[in-house]
């Protein structure tokens, strides 16, 4: 009878320890994920003005713009979740990250497919890509996400199918079977291009900021996928690699900012405005696509 007391005890004494460690991994992650949030809306918030207010738009900004609202978007709704949310809204928060989520990583997706279409079939790419393109692609992007979340939201809301949370492993898999091997050969390739090809300064940067973005997206992106597999095969095991999960999401929503002005900075100059930073990155596009245009008049 003692030692079965002492056993009792011992386990109580290890269940308490383990819920008060989970108890502050949880408030830690959650206060990073929050400190995450905030600097990376003020980044996105800065380039979504000068792209709206402050620099001439064209194709290529189109992307970059509907990148940094999906990134916005995935911050605002994980930053008032971990700060205000609870038990009973936790599905509607989940639906609004996966949503803007998965727009984050199939906008990434068409720009590597764009960037590599643009390095390796230049000529092509100035005369046969119509110019409202990015526009159309955008508008798609976010209907198909929003159509993919949508269905999943009303299909456990009114129960047609049953309770079952792991149809959203549909979209998961479809997200890491298709956006991770297109962007793993996009990154491969444009890797090739800076390392090896590239020869004009202002073009490298471009596609050394998208270079960094995509194997940003690799590091920290996957690991919300691989997580949420991780539930559907392990359903007792949700919390802590779902935390880790979003911990890494949110970095990589809030990464990209940082590296446009970071590889836009110029090294001789201390002080210089963000929005030259961005420009300077931005302006290789036009210098680009103006170089293509008097190249084929001369051709011509």
């Amino acid at each position: 009878m003692t030692n079965q007391t002492e056993y009792d005890d011992t386990e109580s004494d290890t269940e308490w320890w383990e819920n008060l460690s989970e108890y502050f991994e949880q408030r830690i992650i959650s206060s990073v994920i929050l400190f995450i949030g905030i600097l990376g809306f003020m980044g996105n918030g800065i380039v979504l003005w000068f792209l709206c207010f402050c620099i001439k738009r064209n194709s290529f900004t189109v992307y970059i713009l509907n990148l940094a609202v999906a990134d916005i978007g995935v911050l605002i709704t994980m930053t008032i979740f971990f700060a205000v949310g609870s038990a009973s809204s936790m599905f509607i928060y989940v639906e609004l990250i996966i949503f803007t989520y998965s727009t984050s990583q199939f906008l990434l997706t068409v720009i590597s497919i764009d960037r590599c279409v643009c390095v390796l079939f230049p000529i092509w790419h100035r005369l046969h890509r119509p110019s409202h393109l990015s526009t159309i692609v955008c508008a798609v992007i976010w209907v198909l996400s929003f159509l993919l979340n949508g269905t999943h939201y009303i299909l456990l809301k009114t129960e047609i199918l049953g309770n079952d949370h792991h149809l959203m492993f549909y979209q998961f898999f479809v997200n890491a079977l298709l956006c991770v091997p297109l962007m793993i050969v996009s990154t491969l390739t444009l890797f090739i291009k800076v390392c090896f090809k590239s020869q004009q300064r202002q073009r490298g940067r471009l596609l050394t900021a998208i270079l960094l973005t995509l194997l940003f997206f690799l590091l920290f992106a996957f690991p919300l996928n691989a997580s949420y597999l991780v539930f559907t095969l392990y359903t007792n095991s949700l919390a802590s690699p779902m935390r880790y999960g979003l911990l890494c999401a949110s970095l990589n929503s809030s990464i990209n900012p940082f590296i446009y002005f970071l590889v836009g900075r110029k090294k001789s100059q201390s002080r210089e405005s963000m929005k030259a930073m961005l420009w300077r990155i931005l302006e290789a596009e036009e210098g680009h696509r103006e170089g293509e245009q008097i190249s084929i008049q001369t051709q011509l």
